[in-house]
């Protein structure tokens, strides 16, 4: 909302500087100046937004990464959740199987209850009687007592079956009950983070027509300026240069030589991980001249753990090229240089570090791949 807010007082003031840029009471010199800060004023809103812009990147990048992440934990519990259905579906068949044996095994002891009792009176006691010794007695005894206590054995061994099973059937539908709740939990994470995807986006499209607009005031700017007929016209040429971001696309190469290390993820030589590179590498042979991409300002000369002799140069607007692996430097911290000047030469190769350069583009501190901003690199 407050980008919003801002994005339209944006336009607003852009509009109303249109209005007031020139008078038809102003003399030329103060058409020149309000021109001339019109401008000024126009391109630090242009920046404004480049910031702003980048934020709103950056945020969906963000968010990107968590919903990739919730879609992955969504996926695996939705295995898990399917897993512990097929566990409770087979649970339940062992448990059915088990209570009918138990039911067969109780109406087969029923039966010899039954035949038993038909027996009573004196046909039993005949049957357990009718022993020639004291031996045979026991036996008879025995047979029955064996008889009973194996189907009891039976049936108490599948109700314990029975009952092991459902405390188990139990238990896993208690974590499939939390685990359902967890992937609900995980599903409305991931709606709440495609709505803010979805505004975020809107914002973005907002911001990206406020930069259109004011570089089309820029170009407007531009033809007005060739309107005034002064003396000074480097006044103008200044004000309208091309920044660093007007040449994506179109910068010269830092060296000449083949690049050996692209930007982005790579597979190590010496181990099985895969790293990220934040630059590119260019091979080239010891001595090789190593140029400013675009002129600006040298920000920092010196070594840098793992990258040796550094320059880094500021070209305004929060973008920085970064030249690694130099052997000898030929600027100074704070010398402001010119596009193509000679800032290094290559070192000597080695094991570990091959003659060449590693180079680096970064808008504040978000790397982007170098290949997309040289011409024929």
């Amino acid at each position: 909302m407050k980008w919003s807010l801002a994005l339209g007082a944006l336009s607003l003031s852009i509009a109303f500087s249109a209005a007031q840029a020139a008078t038809p009471e102003s003399t030329p010199a103060e058409k020149v100046e309000a021109l001339t800060k019109d401008i000024e004023a126009t391109k630090q809103k242009l920046a404004d937004v480049e910031v702003k812009q980048r934020q709103v990147l950056s945020g969906l990048y963000e968010i990107n990464k968590k919903i990739k992440k919730t879609v992955t934990e969504r996926g695996s519990l939705s295995q898990q959740r399917e897993l512990l259905e097929v566990n409770i579906k087979n649970l339940t068949e062992k448990v059915d199987e088990l209570e009918a044996k138990a039911k067969v095994q109780r109406a087969q002891l029923a039966e010899r209850l039954k035949a038993i009792y038909k027996l009573g009176g004196q046909p039993l006691a005949r049957f357990i009687l009718n022993a020639d010794s004291s031996v045979s007695l026991d036996r008879n005894l025995k047979i029955l007592g064996i008889v009973a206590q194996r189907d009891l054995e039976l049936i108490k061994g599948y109700r314990h079956d029975v009952q092991d099973l459902q405390s188990k059937r139990k238990a896993i539908a208690q974590r499939l009950e939390n685990l359902k709740a967890v992937e609900a939990g995980i599903t409305t994470q991931e709606q709440k983070l495609v709505a803010e995807q979805s505004l975020k986006n809107k914002l973005l499209s907002g911001i990206r027509k406020s930069k259109m607009f004011a570089e089309n005031k820029i170009s407007d700017l531009k033809t007005k300026s060739a309107q005034y007929n002064i003396d000074d016209a480097g006044v103008f040429d200044t004000l309208f240069k091309a920044s660093f971001l007007d040449s994506k696309g179109e910068l010269p190469r830092p060296l000449a030589g083949v690049v050996t290390q692209k930007f982005g993820l790579m597979k190590g030589k010496d181990h099985p991980y895969t790293l990220t590179s934040k630059g590119i590498f260019i091979s080239a042979a010891k001595g090789s001249p190593v140029k400013s991409v675009f002129e600006g300002k040298v920000s920092y000369v010196g070594e840098l753990p793992g990258f040796g002799n550094t320059v880094i140069v500021d070209h305004g607007d929060h973008y920085y090229s970064v030249y690694s692996h130099a052997e000898e430097i030929k600027v100074t911290a704070g010398e402001e240089i010119t596009q193509a000047q000679v800032v290094a030469t290559t070192g000597d190769a080695s094991a570990d570090n091959p003659s060449g350069l590693y180079f680096e583009i970064r808008h504040f501190s978000e790397p982007y791949d170098p290949q997309q901003w040289m011409k024929g690199l």
